[in-house]
């Protein structure tokens, strides 16, 4: 397994990687999470997280594993639909994007990062009716949201979280 782990991770970005397009690299570390989705809902529903990002593939890309409710919270709070996946960010030198995956059991969801003013959006690229954005990136916290096309070809707020960097 050290194998794996020392091939895998990287503690830096690659040179190729030019800074304007270095769109993830303040998220790199642990960060603790206050999770809202279900926000359509009658039922609003806020849970406990967290997120962790590190530079893999020699610099090339950025992973990260997702974990809601944390793992501290799980043990006590079980929530059916819990999540517990990971993205990979992989830097495309040609398109100066960046190609994603997101993966969890039974779901997957392949997307495209590119900036857009202050904000990081990913855009889902087949149906291109799923977006996550970045949005208020400091050193030490973050907001993401996940929005959804609807039929009208209106956006809806379907999730939203802020992220808070852990201290060591």
């Amino acid at each position: 397994m050290e194998d794996f782990e020392k091939a895998l991770v990287c503690n830096h970005k690659n040179d190729r990687i030019p800074e304007e397009y270095n769109f993830f690299g303040k998220l790199v570390g642990a960060w603790d999470l206050e999770w809202n989705d279900h926000l359509c809902d009658a039922k609003a529903r806020r849970v406990k997280g967290e997120w962790i990002f590190s530079w893999v593939l020699e610099g090339m890309a950025i992973q990260d594993v997702f974990i809601v409710p944390s793992r501290t919270e799980r043990l006590m709070d079980i929530q059916p639909d819990a999540s517990y996946g990971t993205t990979i960010r992989i830097f495309n030198p040609t398109t100066l994007a960046w190609d994603v995956f997101w993966g969890e059991p039974g779901e997957s969801v392949r997307l495209e990062a590119c900036r857009v003013g202050d904000e990081i959006v990913l855009t889902e690229i087949t149906r291109q009716s799923l977006k996550w954005i970045f949005s208020d990136i400091t050193d030490t916290s973050f907001v993401w949201k996940r929005v959804r096309k609807q039929e009208d070809g209106n956006w809806r707020l379907e999730a939203k979280a802020l992220g808070t960097r852990k201290t060591e």
